[in-house]
């Protein structure tokens, strides 16, 4: 008799379960940076964020103002760093209640879901944004990769990913 109700238990419990995550675990991803070193530096200012790339031995870092950053990798770097779909947009948020106070997201859109189709940095009405060109999909980094869906239609959040720091290391990793 204990069976069947446990099992029903499960059950229930498996399909009345809210499907929101904190953290995506779609994509793998490890990487880890020195925050004192430029540009990462910037990441420990509220409202600045990067993006990552890893292309052919090298680091393509972008900031939130467009200046553009390229690092050498070591080839344990580059056989170590796994970058989710697309790279990662890594920062800080203006507004920040947790106790991680860097987060990470992927950089590709999360509706479209292709690694070609990386997202952009942009300003929409003062305020910090990133938007795909595909799609036409913005999101908020500064609001835990919030949608912003004017038309109320449902989109998915941008895929976050845990963040540690560690005597200055900062670990993207999941």
């Amino acid at each position: 008799m204990k069976r069947p109700v446990l099992l029903l238990l499960s059950l229930c419990l498996a399909f009345s379960c809210d499907s929101y995550k904190k953290y995506s675990d779609k994509y793998m991803v490890f990487f880890s940076c020195d925050i004192s070193q430029s540009p990462f530096n910037q990441l420990t200012t509220p409202g600045r964020f990067l993006s990552v790339r890893k292309t052919e031995g090298k680091l393509h870092i972008t900031d939130t103002d467009d200046k553009k950053y390229d690092q050498s990798l070591s080839a344990v770097q580059n056989g170590s760093f796994i970058m989710g779909l697309s790279g990662l947009i890594i920062g800080t948020p203006l507004f920040n209640d947790e106790a991680s106070s860097i987060w990470a997201y992927d950089l590709a859109c999360p509706e479209c879901d292709n690694p070609s189709t990386r997202l952009k940095f942009d300003q929409e009405d003062a305020q910090f944004i990133v938007s795909c060109t595909k799609c036409g999909g913005k999101w908020l980094p500064n609001s835990s990769g919030t949608p912003i869906n004017p038309e109320g239609k449902e989109m998915r959040p941008l895929y976050r990913y845990p963040t540690s720091l560690n005597n200055g290391i900062l670990t993207v990793s999941n």
